[in-house]
This record gives structure tokens, sequence and C-alpha cells, in this order.
């Protein structure tokens, strides 16, 4: 069984891992395979190439999920590491736009491109394989061995990227080799997870699947669109805050704050690690951070963000990283609390598919669109605090499913 988590876990470490070192280093990327001279425009525009991996990730989970409902779990995630390991490292042989000019921009586009259909279905499938391999009282603490796997790969970007961005003398661009170690470690994930075994869950329910209809998506949109719907507002907070905090504030930072990349980074990577503690501490805790408390955290959360955000020209780097851990912790909280839920809210006819939709919107389209949407917003109206009133957006949508939802359902499994 644990050899089975730790196998989950290395597809959830190299997909967060791909998605952290391309927006720590979407300057550098930009400069070297995107023909766009000016710095604003070619880091919007690098922002924009990850984020059509973002976009067709919601398709390549319903392609995956599809076949994960019907044919089983174990296949479908073993090949999604493979799709996402390959493109990482030929990411990080693209000649330089100066060589074959246009040709890289394009050569990027498609390698994102199969990376975002790839991710679609493999940490949807990391939550269902851990919740089906659990018993009712695990669930929700082994569900978020996950989320830990998704930030490890956090920290081994940041801690990657600053040792990186701090060496001068590599003979070979920083960014080609953080692109190369990650796939690299794919491939390997790839070989050790081919001896994983199908979920008991699954396998009991499979006698019976020549019973059912074969069309997962068509049921879950039929029958399931209350909890669709639900899982994409709770998910779309997380993942919106989370990308503001982590991803975004980086660049963020040293773009408006004119703060050192190599010291925002090191700091990140340090963060991190309080946001897997957090994280932890849901699963473990859970039944402590039910409805009242969700309601409750979320409004003074906003509340704090808007203080933050309009104060930044005001503080050192240390004061704003002390702030951002205590951030960090209660996001690891609330994003802790997702996994079980995303499980619970489906049966397992089409767990896969509406996990990995509601998964995939959120983390994967607000998540993805954010450092794009955020960095142009600013550039058109000029307003640093507008992260603040981006997650503002997310939290009501969050709110009326908390409000909507019986508290209950909220604490499922003790």
């Amino acid at each position: 069984m644990k050899k089975s988590f730790a196998l989950i876990t290395l597809g959830a470490i190299l997909e967060y891992y791909d998605f952290a070192i391309f927006i720590y280093f979407a300057k550098s990327i930009g400069e070297s395979l995107i023909p766009i001279h000016n710095k604003s425009a070619n880091i919007i525009a690098s922002f924009g190439i990850f984020a059509i991996g973002a976009l067709l990730r919601p398709l390549g989970g319903i392609v995956f999920a599809h076949f994960g409902d019907t044919r089983g779990r174990k296949n479908i995630f073993v090949y999604t590491v493979l799709l996402m390991a390959v493109p990482t490292f030929l990411i990080a042989f693209i000649p330089n736009y100066e060589t074959i000019g246009i040709f890289a921009t394009l050569i990027l586009i498609l390698l994102r491109a199969i990376q975002g259909l790839a991710i679609g279905g493999e940490i949807p499938g990391s939550v269902v394989f851990a919740y089906e391999l659990s018993k009712p009282n695990n669930k929700a603490f082994n569900t978020n061995i996950v989320i830990a796997g998704t930030n490890i790969g956090f920290f081994l970007a940041s801690l990657l990227g600053a040792l990186l961005l701090s060496k001068t003398d590599l003979g070979f661009a920083p960014w080609r080799i953080a692109f190369i170690l990650g796939g690299i470690f794919g491939i390997i994930s790839y070989y050790l997870r081919k001896n994983l075994l199908e979920t008991p869950e699954f396998a009991d329910y499979k006698k019976f699947i020549d019973a059912q209809p074969r069309a997962p998506f068509i049921q879950l949109w039929n029958i399931h669109k209350t909890a669709i719907w639900q899982m994409i507002t709770f998910g779309s907070l997380l993942a919106s805050s989370l990308a503001v905090y982590t991803f975004f504030m980086p660049t963020y930072l040293a773009t408006y704050f004119h703060f050192p990349m190599s010291e925002i980074l090191k700091y990140n990577s340090y963060s991190i690690i309080i946001f897997i503690i957090s994280a932890f501490l849901a699963g473990k805790f859970h039944y402590l951070f039910g409805k009242r408390f969700l309601i409750i955290s979320i409004l003074l959360f906003n509340f704090a963000n808007f203080i933050i955000f309009t104060h930044y020209a005001t503080l050192n780097l240390m004061q704003i990283v002390a702030i951002h851990y205590v951030i960090l912790l209660y996001i690891g909280i609330i994003c802790g609390r997702l996994p079980v839920l995303s499980a619970s809210f489906f049966p397992v006819q089409v767990r896969y598919s509406g996990v990995s939709l509601s998964y995939n919107i959120s983390f994967g389209i607000v998540a993805g669109l954010t450092q794009m949407l955020l960095f142009a917003g600013i550039k058109l109206t000029g307003l640093l605090w507008l992260p603040a009133a981006y997650i503002l957006l997310f939290s009501i949508f969050a709110l009326i499913f908390l409000f909507s939802v019986g508290a209950e359902k909220l604490i499922k499994y003790s």
C-alpha cells in the first residue's frame, strides 16, 4: 500500500514541477523562444503559451477519464505520466528563435499542448487512485498525499530555480537544465508506475460494467451536474489563491517591486514546506475545518488580501515572506479539503470523469490563466491590487457553494 501511494505521488510531483518551472522561467523561455522584443509583451506571450496547455487540460481530462471509468484506472494512470515527461524533456532542446525563427515558438506551443492533454488525466487519476485504495477513515489523509506531491513539485522547482538563477557559468541556459531534469524524472516515474495494480473498488465495479452506460461524461452531465458546479466553484477559489501566492507572486514582486528573483524563489521554496504541512493537517484533522470555518475564513482571507496588496510598496522582503507564510498555511488547509470532497461527490462509475472535469476547469484553466490575465490586467489598468479582486471574484462563487451544501457533507469522513 505504501509503495502504491509513493508511485501515485511521483506523478503529482512531476505535474507541478513542470507547471512551476515554466512559470518561474517564463521570462527566460520567452526571451529564448518567442520573437517579441517588448519585455512586457514577451512575458504575456510566454504566459499565453503556458495557458494553451492549461486550456487543453479539460479535453485531455475528458478523454483519459472516459477510459479510466470504463477500462480501468491503472493503464490510463501509467501512460499520462509518460506523456507529460517526454514533452518536458524535448522543450529543453528547442533551438532559440534566432536559429529557427518562429518555428521555436510553434514547437513550444505543440509540446505544451501535449503536456496539457496528459496533465488533464494525471492529478484526477492520482486522487481517484488514492481515494479508492483507502479505507473510509483514511480517505481524507491519503488523498492529501497527492496534494503533498503537488507541493513537493512546487518546492523542487522553486529550489532548483533559485539555485540555477544564482549560477552564471553553467554553459547551458538554466531553464533548459530544469526541463531536462523534469523529463528524466518523469520517464523514471513511468517505469516505476507500471507495477501498479487496479484499485479494489473499481475491480469490484468492473464485474458489472457491461450493464452500465458506456459514456461516463454523459452520465455525469445528466445526473451529477450540481456536484460538478459545486466542485468547480470551490476548486476555483483554491486554484486562484494558490496561483497568485505561489506561481504569480515571484514574478509580480520582481517586476513591480524589484526584489531579486533568486531571493524570492528561495523563500518561496521554504513557504511551500509550510503549505505541505498544512495540507497534511487538513487531511488528518479535516473534521475541524467544516462549513463554518470555511465561510468565516474565506471572508477574513479576502479582507487580508486587499490590505496586503495595497501595502506591498511599504514592506521589505522579509516582512512579505512572513505574511506569505501565514497566508499559505491557510491556503494549504483549505486546499487540503478538496481531494476527498471531489472524490466523495461522485460515484465510482463516473468518479474519474467528475474529479477530472471539476479539477481541470479549476486548477487547469483558472490557475493556468491567472498569470496571463493578471499581468495583462495590471498592464492595462495599472492597479497593483488587481490580484486581490481576482481572488474575491472566485470567493463569491465558493461562498455560494458553501451556503448551499449541508455541513455533514463537508465532513463525510472522519
